[in-house]
């Protein structure tokens, strides 16, 4: 099985700032519009890091599974830029930090890390696995345990303090002593505070930079939890420790606590619980989905198709077992992968849809889920899918969830058709969400002469001298090469954009 190191020994410095600019500007959460392919190659054309003042970032708001939205952010990107250049230019030193930090890990702590993804040009991706690769390390350190403690850091990504990482690489005492802006580490440290409008207190979440941030902290608390004898698992910064007495659990907790204050961070009490084993390898509704058993089933093109009674019976089993989990959305949306691998009839595709038009109605966490594995899964005609567009944003305009109404207008421009909603421009520009102004400005300049745009372009102007970082994506799409400057002037002026091929034509 590889070790930690094994996989950032893969990446070289090189590859790490080509995965990190190119493919981890923009969470993948956001709709898939946006790209940085073509700003990665401007960047190479550029003497980086680049002296700039602290920038502001894009905000974006995401559902998440218990229907509470999740903070995002989209970096500035020549900020961006410079923190990534610092990583891959120190990225041996790092690689030697990781290397001393697992060193006597008798297997993968961290289990959700960078990585060489399989045809892939992403460094991160969330919720990765890979047992071939990774081993499974809880069946065997599970086996002379009686409890699980299980924890983890309250709000980990804004908690994090930017001086803590000079700290985690070369000890407290060291970067205290040597404050010296040349060498590597306070570089790290300014260009990190410099992506997040010079703040000390908080990484971004989105941006893949930030993960590998976070794990420079993370693995320096595991080398020492580790030395204490402690045996767990930790999915970024969710941990599982198994131990054979309840007063051990109660001591991983105090450990850990501990542990993480010196680099100012602190346990989340209200998740942090001692369960006794033996408890079940997945969620027990993982395995309750995964163990449905699809009666008077048959075979089209190699799929098993399954018929409405079938699937009337799945869903309402999904939606109780939903409901037994305080309604986490999570239940749902795993179901929703379960049937997109089945092939649908064309009564059983009529009634699916109009359940997964009602539940994403219900549960706006699983708009970003449709495109893949519902539309495209199933072949769904673009009727139905104007349909849900249209209801997903009336409700998210109503709700003040614009990622709702982006979406929306995003599967428009993907799948070619109109809402018919005139009030886009009006719309995105009162909402002052930078991604929802964006799409809406794609449609209408798709479908209404220049002259149509003219708020839009206004609105631009206003935003380029009051509020420039904040809006800088929409700014520098809508203006023109004389109304930007600098490094926006020559991007502009070399056809770069940020918006993907198919969504500009």
């Amino acid at each position: 099985m590889n070790k930690y190191i094994d996989y950032q020994n893969e990446i070289s410095g090189s590859e790490l700032y080509e995965g990190l600019v190119g493919f981890g500007l923009f969470a993948e959460k956001i709709p898939n519009f946006l790209t940085s392919e073509d700003f990665l190659s401007f960047t190479k054309s550029l003497k980086l890091p680049q002296t700039l003042k602290p920038k502001d970032y894009i905000r974006y708001s995401n559902i998440r599974n218990i229907n509470i939205p999740r903070p995002l952010a989209i970096p500035e990107p020549f900020a961006y830029a410079n923190q990534c250049k610092i990583i891959s230019e120190n990225w041996t030193s790092l690689q030697k930090h990781f290397e001393e930090k697992t060193l006597n890990d008798n297997f993968k702590i961290s289990r959700i890390h960078l990585r060489k993804l399989h045809d892939k040009s992403e460094l991160f991706e969330m919720n990765y696995k890979n047992f071939s690769k990774d081993g499974d390390p809880e069946q065997d350190i599970i086996i002379k345990s009686k409890y699980i403690a299980s924890a983890d850091i309250a709000t980990c990504f804004p908690s994090i303090y930017s001086h803590s990482i000079p700290w985690a690489l070369v000890g407290k005492t060291t970067a205290k002593t040597n404050q010296d802006p040349s060498h590597w580490y306070n570089k790290l440290d300014k260009f990190t505070r410099e992506v997040k409008f010079g703040e000390t207190n908080g990484v971004l979440i989105g941006p893949h930079a930030s993960n590998l941030i976070s794990e420079i902290i993370l693995v320096a608390v595991d080398f020492e939890m580790v030395k204490l004898g402690f045996k767990y698992v930790r999915n970024v910064d969710d941990y599982s420790c198994y131990v054979d007495s309840y007063e051990r659990a109660d001591e991983f907790f105090l450990c850990l606590s501990n542990e993480l204050k010196k680099y100012e961070l602190s346990l989340n009490s209200k998740k942090s619980k001692i369960l006794s084993l033996p408890q079940a390898s997945v969620k027990s509704w993982v395995a309750k989905l995964n163990h449905f058993i699809f009666t008077n089933t048959y075979v089209i093109n190699g799929k098993e198709a399954i018929r409405v009674k079938e699937l009337k019976h799945f869903l309402d089993f999904a939606i109780e077992l939903m409901l037994l989990e305080n309604s986490d959305a999570s239940v749902i949306n795993y179901a929703i992968k379960v049937i997109s691998k089945k092939h649908l009839g064309v009564n059983a595709k009529d009634y699916y849809i109009k359940q997964i038009h009602h539940l994403v109605l219900l549960y706006p966490y699983l708009i970003n889920l449709l495109e893949f594995h519902v539309f495209e899964a199933h072949k769904i005609d673009e009727d139905r899918i104007r349909l849900i567009a249209k209801d997903v944003y009336d409700f998210g305009l109503k709700r003040n969830i614009y990622e709702a109404c982006s979406y929306a207008i995003y599967w428009s421009l993907k799948y070619n058709f109109s809402l018919n909603i005139s009030s886009f421009k009006n719309d995105s520009i009162a909402s002052e969400d930078c991604i929802f102004m964006m799409i809406s400005y794609l449609s209408d300049k798709k479908h209404f002469p220049k002259k149509y745009l003219k708020e839009y372009k206004e609105r631009a102007e206003y935003l380029r001298i009051n509020d420039f970082d904040r809006y800088w994506l929409y700014v520098y799409e809508v203006l023109t090469q004389n109304e930007l400057q600098d490094n926006y002037k020559k991007m502009k002026k070399n056809k770069i954009s940020f918006i993907k091929n198919e969504f500009t034509s």
